[in-house]
C-alpha cells in the first residue's frame, strides 16, 4: 500500500482527531473571559492567563516537535491531551488566583506537544501541492464545524434560566472545566491510536539518513521534491516574521473580541455563545472552499486577497451601532481572516524540505506564539493600568489599527516564495 495515497479511512481519522481537538478548545472563548469576571477579576487578568499558558506554549513547541519527530506524533498527542486534560480538571477545583492562573499556564505544555504534532501527521501521509491543501481544508473544517458546539453548550450552561437547580455560579464553571478536560484526554488518547493505526496499515520507509525524515515509503513517481537544505533556514526565517508581524497584532485583538461585544451590549450568556457558534459555521464553509480551490486561484493570492478585507471588517464591527450588526462583522472578520488556514498550511510545508519539517513548523510556531502572547500582555497591562477608560474605547482604537498588520504579513511569505523559485530555477 502507497503511504501517500490519501483515502477516505484516514481523511475520516484525520478529520475526527481535529474535531476533537477543536471541540474543547472552542469552549474557552466563553467560558474564560467570563470566568475571570466571576472570579471577582477583570479583563486584564483574563488577558493575563491567556498570555502565560501561550508563553509555555512557545517554551515547550520545539522539544515536543522533536519528541514527535523521533517517537511518533501519537506520543507527543497523547502527552499534551492528559496534561491538559488534567489541568483543566483542577482550576475549578482552586480558589487562589495565582494558582488558576498557574494551572491554565500548564495547558499550554498540553496545547504545544499537540499543535506540534497534529498537521505534521497529516503531511507525513498526503502529498503537496492539491492534495495536501485540500487534506488540510476538509479536516480544518470537520474541525471548525465540531467547534460550534462549545460555545454554544458554554452559553446554555451558564445561563442563569437553563438548568435553575444549579445554584452556584462556579459550580456551572466547573461543569464546563469537566467537558474540557475529558474532551482534551480523549482527544490525547484518539491521536495515539491514529498513530499506531497509520503504522499498522502504511508502509514506513525502512531506513533515512535523518531522523527526522518522513515515516512513510513514496513510489519512485511519487517522491515529493526536497527543497534546497541550504535555504531551509531563510524560508523557515521569513515565513517567521510573517508570524511575528501578525502575531503582535492578533493578540492584541483576537482574545478580546467577545470581552468587547459582552462589554459593549451586555447579551446573555446564551446569545454570547451563540456569536461564535454561527461564526464557526461560517469559517467551516470558507475552509472548504479555500482547500478545494486554493491551488487553482494560487495560495499566496489568495491569502493577500484575504487579508486585506480584515481590516475594514475590523472597523465595521467596533463601529457598528447595533448589536446584530456588530455580530454580522464579527463573524465576517472571523471567517476571512482564518480560513486562509488551509492555503498557509499547505504553503508552508511545500517549502520546506521534507527532513526538516518537524523543527521548521515547532520554530515558526514558536515565532508565532511568543509575539502573540507579547500582544496580549501589552493590551491587558494598558486596559489593567488605566490607560484608556476600559475595553470599549481599547477596541474602538487599537483593533482596526492592529489588523492593518495582517496584509503586511504576507510580504515576507512572498520573499521566501520568490527566493525559492529563483534557487530552483538556477539548478
Amino acid at each position: 500500500m502507497n503511504g501517500l495515497d490519501i483515502s477516505p479511512r484516514k481523511i475520516w481519522r484525520f478529520s475526527a482527531l481535529s474535531s476533537l481537538n477543536k471541540f474543547s478548545n472552542s469552549f474557552t472563548i466563553i467560558v474564560l473571559p467570563l470566568f475571570a469576571l466571576a472570579i471577582g477579576t477583570d479583563e486584564a487578568f483574563y488577558g493575563l492567563m491567556v498570555a502565560m499558558a501561550g508563553y509555555v506554549q512557545a517554551g515547550v513547541l520545539f522539544p515536543a516537535g522533536l519528541l514527535s519527530d523521533r517517537h511518533g506524533r501519537g506520543i507527543a498527542l497523547l502527552i499534551g491531551g492528559l496534561v491538559s486534560g488534567i489541568s483543566f480538571f483542577m482550576i475549578p477545583l482552586v480558589h487562589d488566583t495565582l494558582l488558576i492562573l498557574v494551572l491554565y499556564a500548564i495547558t499550554g505544555v498540553g496545547t504545544g506537544f499537540t499543535s506540534s504534532s497534529y498537521r505534521a501527521m497529516i503531511a507525513d501521509y498526503t502529498k503537496t501541492g492539491d492534495e495536501r491543501t485540500k487534506s488540510y481544508g476538509i479536516t480544518d473544517a470537520t474541525g471548525t464545524f465540531a467547534s460550534m458546539l462549545g460555545p454554544f453548550v458554554a452559553g446554555v450552561v451558564l445561563d442563569p434560566g437553563v438548568f435553575p437547580w444549579i445554584v452556584s455560579e462556579l459550580a456551572r464553571y466547573a461543569i464546563l472545566f469537566f467537558i474540557i478536560g475529558i474532551a482534551k484526554i480523549t482527544s490525547g488518547l484518539l491521536g495515539f491510536f491514529t498513530d499506531r493505526w497509520l503504522g499498522n496499515n502504511f508502509v514506513k520507509a525502512p531506513t533515512f539518513t535523518s531522523p527526522l525524515e518522513d515515516p512513510v515509503e513514496d513510489s519512485v513517481d511519487d517522491i515529493e521534491e526536497e527543497s534546497d537544505a541550504k535555504g531551509d533556514g531563510t524560508t523557515v526565517m521569513l515565513f517567521g516574521l510573517s508570524r511575528v508581524i501578525m502575531g503582535i497584532s492578533s493578540g492584541m485583538v483576537v482574545p478580546f473580541l467577545i470581552p468587547w461585544i459582552y462589554a459593549a451590549f451586555v447579551p446573555d450568556p446564551f446569545v454570547l455563545g451563540l456569536i461564535p457558534t454561527i461564526s464557526n459555521m461560517s469559517l467551516a464553509w470558507g475552509l472548504l472552499v479555500v482547500g478545494f480551490t486554493g491551488e487553482r486561484i494560487g495560495k499566496l493570492r489568495l491569502i493577500l486577497l484575504l487579508y486585506l478585507v480584515v481590516p475594514l471588517l475590523t472597523i465595521g464591527f467596533v463601529y457598528a451601532p447595533l448589536f446584530i450588526l456588530a455580530v454580522v462583522f464579527y463573524i465576517a472578520r472571523a471567517s476571512v481572516a482564518n480560513m486562509v488556514q488551509p492555503a498557509s498550511t499547505s504553503l508552508l510545508m511545500s517549502e520546506i524540505s521534507k527532513s526538516r519539517r518537524g523543527r521548521s513548523w515547532a520554530l515558526i510556531r514558536v515565532m508565532w506564539t511568543f509575539p502573540r502572547q507579547t500582544g496580549t500582555l501589552l493590551a491587558s497591562f494598558i486596559l489593567g493600568a488605566g490607560i484608556v477608560d476600559g475595553i470599549v474605547p481599547f477596541g474602538l482604537v487599537i483593533f482596526p489599527i492592529a489588523m492593518c498588520f495582517y496584509p503586511l504579513s504576507v510580504i515576507p511569505m512572498w520573499l521566501a516564495v520568490k527566493r525559492n523559485r529563483e534557487i530552483e530555477a538556477g539548478n
